[in-house]
């Protein structure tokens, strides 16, 4: 399955739903989508929704990690919303969750 976005806005910040697979094969348009949404004049927060991701991998846990170090530097806030199923599993055994998913 390819990797499709959509692209809205929410309660002031920008939200990126994601809806599909994020392994080796789409990063690197995923990076740039981030990279570009956080470095665009006006853009205060970048929410990721995943809860149509059905895959992810170190790849693209990579890209999440990058794109919330470009956000600090950047001065945007960063938040991964809604993981479900696998991917939250995966997020929670790289350690990668409680640093960029807000609790419920």
């Amino acid at each position: 399955m390819d990797l499709t976005c959509t692209i809205d806005k929410v309660d002031g910040d920008l939200r990126i739903r994601l809806v599909g697979d994020i392994d080796i094969d789409s990063v690197d348009e995923l990076r740039d989508l981030l990279q570009a949404t956080i470095r665009r004049p006006g853009t205060d927060g970048l929410r990721v929704d995943l809860l149509a991701v059905t895959f992810l991998d170190s790849s693209a846990i990579s890209v999440l990690v990058d794109a919330s170090k470009v956000a600090e530097v950047e001065g945007c806030r960063f938040l991964i919303t809604r993981p479900r199923g696998v991917v939250r599993k995966v997020l929670e055994v790289t350690g990668v969750l409680e640093a960029l998913v807000p609790p419920d």
